[in-house]
């Protein structure tokens, strides 16, 4: 649903005081109050110009102290909304004021007519900045406006500003802890500029009072931004408003840009990306495709930075991430990329979106035949050869077709998989190098037929006990495979099963959170859960494999990852 206000601006309204900052004029570039018979003229305006059918509409009274006029004159502005409330065109309203204007019996009447969004501008909470800047009213004023707006269910917001005289970085997070432990729902972030006409002027002309950098603004904010976004608060705005007369000569000093909030968003994507640490000279960045230019940074800030790193960077986009997600990778050519993956749908949800920037991924949904726990593992219906696979007889044909709209080559099995071992079994079996190893009286004959060479081992379930990683090479989570593949000369380094994930199991098999494509290993889970994993990844390095880990979490059992060309 789309999401629409339609603003109303109403400067230095029913303001008893006039903040040391603040010359209200300038900074709303509004030099008289809107007449109450310009407000439907506006709404109308508004509406015809909406192009979404799926919308909410929010009428704003913005830019002064709303709950300061006299009451007849608040209830004639409202009154003019209240037709298009009554037919469906407007859904609420949404008024900004002071908090020593807030009364219950008043809150009370104002819902009755639709409001919905209260914005205090609270600036800050600490008592000593309040004092100085001549707000006129106390922390507790805050505190009892917030209690009331929250009691009487409505959507409290709190405006802060940063950079005010004796502020510090230590004050603002202060009073953001405040904004989130009074309850609201939204806030924003404004950083404290110096107006002409103004007692702050004064205050900077005899040298009392200095305003924050641009940089040192951004900084803050965008601490701040990423603090409430931590606690659920929604920031609605970062930065002034656009002001025709800030930019004709009432702007004095401080940190006042045209692309202030897309400063702090690049400033916020910057500390993320800082700990990218890729051994390769190419990377890629996926992020939501609503990040894109923020993640690339103001004016490509933080492509740059990433460039005396790398030889190169790129970014695109990933439907699939949230906005504050994202993916670092080597950066692969199409023409290296896997034509078709396949993986078993109820992989965790951040390790499925990952995989899917890899490449288009055959996801595999439980089957009935075939025992729950496993009933989706591709090494179960699947055995990879080096440029296909064979498929058992009862494969879903839906999956034969997506594998044929792939060009994928499938060789048809001679047996079907079952819900009992070893019918589960058949086609579980893997390869070092050229040669078949597996439990070779349980082999479907068709994949039997293949190799020439082949080396029997105990365990039926081979496939999600052994990866190969080269031609000599392999990792297994089975004791019994690593003593029978030593003692044929091959290189296996062994990792324990224990702390592997597999539901209805005690535990699965590291193999089976694996799938190598190239020189690359892509494992379900994060390697700190296994306690090999310091002499795995030097083992790994020795032959030049890299491993992309697709979520930060446990090592879940997937029955492989089947990457193929």
């Amino acid at each position: 649903m789309r999401h629409y206000n339609i603003p109303v601006f109403m400067p230095e309204q029913a303001c008893p005081f006039r903040c040391i900052y603040c010359n209200q004029y300038s900074i709303a570039s509004q030099h008289k109050t809107t007449a109450i018979s310009e407000v439907k003229k506006i709404i109308e305006s508004h509406l015809d110009s909406f192009t979404a059918t799926d919308r909410y509409v929010e009428v704003a009274f913005f830019g002064g102290n709303f709950t300061g006029l006299p009451v007849e004159l608040q209830d004639a502005y409202l009154d003019v909304v209240q037709p298009y409330i009554a037919g469906g065109q407007v859904q609420s309203i949404r008024c900004s004021t002071r908090p020593d204007y807030v009364s219950r019996a008043r809150l009370k009447q104002l819902k009755a007519k639709g409001m919905l969004h209260v914005e205090l501008g609270a600036q800050s909470t600490d008592d000593d900045i309040l004092r100085i800047c001549r707000r006129g009213h106390s922390s507790e004023t805050i505190r009892q406006a917030s209690r009331m707006i929250l009691d009487e269910g409505l959507v409290l917001g709190l405006q802060m500003m940063t950079g005010l005289p004796y502020d510090t970085l230590e004050k603002s997070m202060k009073t953001a802890e405040d904004i989130v432990s009074l309850g609201a729902s939204e806030t924003r972030i404004y950083p404290c500029i110096v107006v002409r006409n103004t007692a702050l002027e004064q205050l900077f002309r005899k040298g009392e009072f200095t305003p924050l950098t641009i940089s040192e603004a951004v900084d803050r904010s965008a601490r701040l931004f990423s603090y409430f976004q931590q606690h659920n608060v929604t920031v609605l705005r970062i930065g002034l408003h656009q002001s025709a007369d800030l930019n004709e000569g009432a702007y004095i000093a401080g940190p006042y840009h045209p692309n202030f909030a897309e400063m702090v968003f690049s400033r916020i994507w910057s500390d993320r990306l800082d700990t990218i640490n890729l051994p390769d000279r190419k990377i890629e960045i996926e992020v939501s495709p609503s990040q894109l230019n923020h993640a690339a940074g103001w004016n490509a800030d933080n492509r740059n930075r990433l460039l005396k790193r790398y030889d190169e960077v790129r970014f695109s986009g990933n439907a699939g991430l949230l906005p504050d997600e994202w993916i670092a990778k080597p950066l692969v050519s199409k023409a290296r990329q896997p034509r078709l993956i396949i993986a078993d749908s109820r992989m965790p949800a951040k390790a499925k979106a990952k995989l899917e920037s890899f490449g288009k991924v055959l996801w595999l949904e439980p089957t009935d035949f075939v025992y729950q726990s496993i009933s989706a593992h591709p090494d179960i219906y699947f055995f990879k050869t080096g440029d296909g696979l064979v498929a058992a007889r009862n494969t879903p044909p839906q999956w034969l077709s997506v594998l044929k709209e792939n060009g994928i080559k499938v060789i048809p099995g001679s047996s079907d998989v079952g819900n009992d071992h070893p019918q589960t079994t058949r086609f579980n079996a893997a390869t070092v190098g050229t040669t078949l190893v597996h439990n070779l009286k349980f082999t479907d004959g068709t994949v039997r037929n293949l190799y020439k060479n082949s080396i029997h081992v105990n365990q039926g379930y081979t496939r999600c006990n052994l990866a190969s990683v080269g031609h000599n090479s392999c990792i297994t989570s089975d004791k019994g495979i690593s003593e029978t593949l030593t003692g044929k000369g091959f290189n296996v380094f062994f990792v324990d099963p224990s702390p592997v994930v597999l539901p209805g199991h005690r535990n699965g098999f590291f193999p089976g959170c694996c799938g190598l494509f190239g020189k690359t290993l892509f494992v379900c889970g994060n390697l700190d859960y296994i306690p090999e994993k310091k002499e795995l990844l030097e083992w790994l390095s020795k032959r030049r494999i890299e491993v992309v880990e697709l979520y930060d979490g446990p090592l879940a059992d997937v029955g492989g990852i089947f990457m193929l060309k």
